[in-house]
């Protein structure tokens, strides 16, 4: 599509219509890519609160289509039928952003590190560009996030690291968003295992570092 089209802002928005639809209706056939499969993948989902944010605003969503629906109908029925299949929408797009956790982990490989919030969000980190790894700091109810910061969780979970990194990077968003970061604030199920991997990697890359010289 880019090589007909080009990049722009069309490419971004069926991308992310396309993840919607596949991790909400077509991903249930594919298995989750786990550390099971694959030790360099590392999942967030398990101990997040993401299930019962999904459960709860997909209630609410169905609840207030069907009675805004009745209402609507009264009144225009197209438009009813226009902010029915909104809400549908909305429960779809809940759904598929709850699967992609699942199946799109953290990821370390070939010296980079892949930290994702779903498909809403990712960037890929140069292992060798981290400063430093600090424990997080919880975010206080109403704090604003610094734009230069990519916070990968849900403000209601509590986070586990901060990476500090050298030189800014890119982070990518959902429908074309970019924008350049200099900290990312992630969580991970397995918090030894994920940082155990991230430090082999930068000692492996600093033993190489050495041998070049």
């Amino acid at each position: 599509m880019e090589q007909k089209l080009g990049k722009s802002f069309l490419i971004e928005f069926v991308i992310t219509e396309l993840n919607v639809f596949y991790y909400s209706l077509l991903a249930w056939l594919e298995k989750s890519r786990t550390a099971d499969q694959n030790p360099k993948a590392f999942t967030y989902h398990r101990t997040s609160e993401m299930k019962t944010f999904i459960i709860v605003f997909a209630i609410l969503i169905a609840g207030e289509g069907v009675l805004f629906h009745y209402l609507l109908q009264k009144w225009n029925e197209v438009i009813a039928w226009i902010f029915t299949i909104l809400n549908v929408y909305g429960i779809l797009y809940l759904v598929g952003f709850y699967n992609s956790t699942k199946h799109l982990p953290h990821m370390i490989t070939q010296g980079e590190m892949i930290i994702r919030l779903g498909f809403q969000s990712s960037i890929t980190i140069d292992i060798a560009n981290i400063e430093q790894i600090n424990r997080a700091k919880e975010i206080e109810l109403g704090m604003k996030i610094p734009k230069s910061t990519y916070y990968s969780l849900l403000k209601l979970d509590s986070p586990h690291f901060e990476i500090v990194l050298k030189e800014p990077m890119q982070m990518r968003g959902s429908y074309g968003m970019k924008k350049m970061v200099d900290k990312v604030v992630f969580r991970a199920d397995d918090r030894d295992a994920i940082l155990e991997e991230i430090n082999l990697v930068k000692t492996i890359d600093c033993r190489s570092h050495a041998n070049h010289r």
